[in-house]
Order: structure tokens, then C-alpha cells, then sequence
């Protein structure tokens, strides 16, 4: 199991990245991974092969209408397949 963040977006374009990053979103959404907007970026669980293929969908939809983009792939990954997005989210706001 593999959860993982992702920030993608174009640079100097302007201050606004809404919709450039609205467009990436889709992206995530339509990969039918499970997925958690945040404000700077976008937590993904699944396995190693969708995660790479995902972020690589991403790339590739932003680089084809910008110059210029800045990306960023953080990755937990870890055997036990019980530990995705809700359950690391659950264990901080417990503790809280």
C-alpha cells in the first residue's frame, strides 16, 4: 500500500493556480484511487504501479498547455495494507 502526495502546477503564470490545479485534480479523480484534496496538495492511496501512473497522467496534462511546471511526489509506503489515507488522518486527530 502506498499512500501519496501529490503537487503539481505550472510556473510563472500568474498568481492563480486554481484551474490548473482543478485540471490535475481531475485527473486524480478519474483514476478511481482513493484521494484527499488538500490545500497544497493531493494525498493518493494505492499500489506502487498506480501511483507511478498517476503522477506520470498528471505530468503529462499539465506539460502539453504550459511551459513550465513544478512537481512534487511524496510517498509512504508500507506492507501492511491497512494503513491508507483515513486511518493516518485518524491516528493524529485521536491524539489531538
Amino acid at each position: 500500500m502506498v499512500v501519496a502526495e501529490i503537487s503539481a502546477f505550472p510556473i510563472g503564470e500568474g498568481e492563480s493556480l486554481s484551474q490548473s490545479v482543478a485540471e490535475t485534480v481531475k485527473v486524480i479523480k478519474e483514476s478511481g484511487l482513493k484521494y484527499q484534496l488538500g490545500a497544497m496538495g493531493t494525498a493518493v492511496e494505492g499500489e506502487w504501479g498506480q501511483i507511478i501512473k498517476l503522477f506520470t497522467k498528471c505530468r503529462n496534462q499539465l506539460i502539453a498547455s504550459h511551459n513550465r511546471i513544478y512537481l512534487m511526489l511524496k510517498i509512504d509506503e508500507r506492507k501492511s495494507p491497512t494503513h491508507g489515507i483515513a486511518h493516518k488522518i485518524k491516528a493524529i486527530n485521536d491524539q489531538i
